[in-house]
């Protein structure tokens, strides 16, 4: 769980956590944060890392190489600012774990329909249909929400050279295994009202940033490609 400033949402999350066994599991990845939200880990025993580089994908792969060196075959990258459900872990993890996937990928999709309680406000749904669409003529890949909330082998992780490091890297995760020929899932999943200001889905500015990132991605890898890791 990459973690910045999300003192609000930690209490509730950390508690969720230890009840369903899973904070001992879990590692927290801070990214330089000043409301106070180490401190908060810490003193619930979680499992707090460091990473001082700015930036989404900086964390997420700080704790998935963590999780490789501590024998993890699989690891969920989930949000710290209680939009996800820890109780759906083992729901994205299973298949990857039982051998039926390579990546699961969470859908919000009654969030980003708007048709949920805790439904998504319009800009980043807008940001959402946006993102559909160049999928679909680009890559010819059909989803109803590219959800940060997924599971995903740790040896896939490690063959995609993960490049981008702010708003496209849950898009180039799935766009990049998609192009290897990884087995591709996905999970419905609840979206719920997170504590405190979202920094990237909070503001229109925010969602502009994420959707010209995400762009340059897409038209990066599907003009030119990549070379993935033995």
């Amino acid at each position: 769980m990459p973690v910045l400033d999300e003192a609000a949402a930690l209490p509730a999350l950390l508690a969720e956590l230890r009840d369903l066994d899973l904070l001992d599991r879990a590692l927290f990845v801070d990214n330089g944060s000043t409301d106070g939200s180490p401190d908060l880990i810490a003193a619930a025993g979680g499992t707090l890392l460091r990473e001082a580089r700015r930036g989404y994908g900086y964390p997420c792969l700080r704790g998935a190489r963590e999780a490789a060196a501590r024998g993890a075959h699989a690891v969920v990258f989930m949000e710290a600012d209680g939009t996800d459900d820890p109780a759906q872990v083992r729901h994205l993890v299973g298949p990857v774990l039982a051998g039926a996937a390579d990546l699961v990928v969470g859908s919000r999709r009654a969030a980003v329909r708007g048709v949920a309680a805790g439904r998504m406000p319009l800009h980043q749904r807008l940001g959402n249909d946006w993102l559909g669409l160049n999928l679909i003529v680009f890559f010819g890949l059909r989803l109803s929400d590219d959800g940060p909330f997924r599971a995903v082998r740790l040896n896939l992780l490690e063959r995609l050279r993960l490049e981008e490091r702010a708003y496209a890297f849950p898009t180039e995760m799935l766009v990049k295994a998609r192009l290897v020929g990884a087995r591709l899932a996905f999970r419905d999943t609840r979206y719920r009202p997170r504590a405190g200001r979202s920094k990237i889905a909070g503001t229109w500015r925010g969602t502009l940033g994420a959707v010209r990132d995400i762009f340059w991605c897409l038209l990066r890898l599907r003009l030119l490609g990549f070379r993935p890791a033995p």
